[in-house]
């Protein structure tokens, strides 16, 4: 069978010439030979039927022209001079006359020998009839008759009474010609309705389902029309059948169709502008993080979606203070990466004036309020290391508690700070709250800054990671680098969520101070005795 491989990437319709196969003429086909099969069916019943009635009438015919010579023939048997061999003989020749079919007739007496027969033969040779039994068509026989059809021959004889005693029998012989006849009649009579049916019922049936199948074309003809930058299947054609359902059906997946065309496109416009947000996140975003000779930064991000609501940043105030902030965007997605930027780009602005944290937050607000969507808001972590001291001044805008490692005993304390989110609350409201908190930082200690997506972070059994399992992990690896450490505790989160889905942002941010180096101590000394 050959098989044409059609590519739909090239536009091409498949031809009709392609495909030989005829739905009309395999129906017209399959029709020909159920007519054939039930018609050989019906006229083998129809034919057994009608030969079993010319058998029955033949045999009731024999059985009565027998019956109607025995009485005469009877009387002769028993004549006065003994058996009328000549009037027997004669009888037994009407028989053969009356019947043309008849092969022979003859009279036996009770021992079966035949006293006259249309073969005189028979008679002088002194033979004797054959017995024969009847096992068929026993309603038409009576008692003492009998009834067997052998070959072509069919063999009937009947009891030859006086006075209710047997004096003999009579038997005929005839041809099954009439019966073969009948059947060579209805077979014929039954392949020439069968041929009549053929000729008549194949090119109506042809007819009728070209009629029938022309709203396929009517289909396929629409379907090659299609405009595919606005799918419509608008099929001319209404029926209450299965073409008239496939006409319908083809009008609502056209429907579906173009609805889903147009979504993908709107699906992939969207999916474009989240890997442009993305790329533009990934620029804004630190790609390293601030090292100096007395203090180590280490950290992660992971956005939940596309692009993320998470924001961190290094903002150098002076040679002397180092900035970072950790922010928090109510929304995810895109709306939560435009308040981030918004957030950024204010936050960039105020720090070139302001570098005390509580101050800098009250400018942020004010200026963010007027500018974020009503109902999203943006938590944030502010913090300012001077780089010669240790010294660490800090304020939060609801943002989650710092934690701090004393290099002391090892312990890790959670330490909060008053004020509300960002863009929520009017200036007078959030400036009236906000504090600031400031620590001296001595030799191993560390500075931890996060979001809610690493303590929130839920396994698949809805258990969250929680604050004391985080805790324990920034304690057990706190002698490590401060990549390190973020690696570690990452890495037992990744665990502990194993394939659950994350739905927040990750960002986690790492501070060890390592003590003020003898270069800036030094340095120090010859400013102040320059000034000096």
């Amino acid at each position: 069978m050959r098989v044409t491989k059609i590519n739909a990437l090239t536009g091409d319709w498949p031809e009709s010439r392609h495909y030989k196969k005829s739905i009309r003429l395999n129906f017209s086909l399959y029709m020909a030979g159920m007519i054939l099969v039930l018609m050989l069916i019906t006229g083998s019943v129809i034919t057994n039927q009608y030969v079993d009635a010319v058998t029955r009438q033949i045999v009731d015919k024999l059985l009565v022209q027998a019956r109607s010579s025995s009485g005469p023939a009877g009387k002769l048997i028993i004549s006065t001079n003994g058996p009328d061999a000549l009037l027997l003989n004669n009888i037994c020749r009407k028989l053969a006359v009356d019947n043309p079919d008849v092969y022979w007739a003859g009279i036996t007496n009770t021992e079966n020998t035949f006293l006259a027969h249309t073969d005189i033969k028979k008679v002088i040779a002194g033979a004797a009839m054959s017995q024969i039994s009847t096992d068929q068509y026993l309603d038409l026989v009576r008692e003492g008759e009998a009834f067997d059809l052998r070959g072509d021959t069919i063999f009937v004889n009947v009891p030859i009474r006086e006075n209710n005693i047997l004096i003999g029998r009579l038997g005929v012989a005839s041809s099954t010609r009439p019966i073969i006849q009948a059947r060579r009649t209805s077979v014929i009579a039954v392949a020439s309705i069968t041929v009549l049916m053929l000729l008549i019922g194949l090119p109506l049936t042809m007819l009728l389902l070209h009629r029938k199948l022309r709203p396929i074309s009517i289909i396929t003809d629409h379907l090659k029309k299609i405009d595919f930058d606005n799918i419509s299947l608008e099929i001319p054609f209404t029926s209450r059948n299965e073409l008239g359902y496939l006409a319908d059906m083809l009008k609502m997946m056209g429907a579906k169709l173009n609805v889903a065309q147009k979504e993908l496109i709107e699906n992939e416009r969207i999916t474009r502008e989240l890997e442009i947000a993305r790329e533009i996140q990934a620029n804004i975003l630190p790609r390293a993080y601030p090292q100096g000779a007395g203090f180590e930064f280490g950290g992660s991000y992971r956005s939940a979606l596309e692009v993320g609501g998470d924001y961190y940043d290094f903002i150098e105030h002076d040679s002397r203070h180092l900035a970072f902030l950790v922010a928090d965007v109510s929304g995810k997605s895109l709306p939560g990466m435009l308040v981030m930027l918004l957030t950024r780009d204010i936050v960039r602005k105020v720090s070139r004036n302001i570098i005390r944290p509580a101050e800098l937050l009250c400018d942020v607000n004010r200026e963010l309020l007027s500018n974020i969507k009503k109902g999203m808001f943006v938590t944030m972590f502010y913090g300012v290391l001077d780089k010669n001291t240790g010294r660490f001044e800090f304020a939060s805008a609801g943002h989650n508690p710092l934690i701090v490692i004393n290099s002391h005993d090892g312990a890790a304390e959670l330490v909060k700070t008053k004020g509300y989110p960002l863009g929520m609350m009017s200036p007078e409201q959030f400036n009236k709250r906000i504090e600031s908190r400031e620590m001296n930082l001595t030799d191993g200690d560390w500075l931890i800054q996060y979001t809610d997506g690493v303590n929130e972070a839920q396994n698949t059994a809805g258990e969250e990671f929680g604050m004391e399992r985080f805790l324990n992990q920034l304690t057990l690896h706190k002698k490590a680098k401060p990549n390190g450490l973020v690696e570690e505790v990452l890495k037992s989160h990744a665990q502990f969520v194993g394939e659950a889905r994350q739905f927040d942002d990750i960002t986690l941010i790492a501070l060890k101070w390592t003590g003020v180096s003898s270069d800036i101590y030094n340095r120090d000394i010859q400013e102040a005795v320059n000034v000096s």
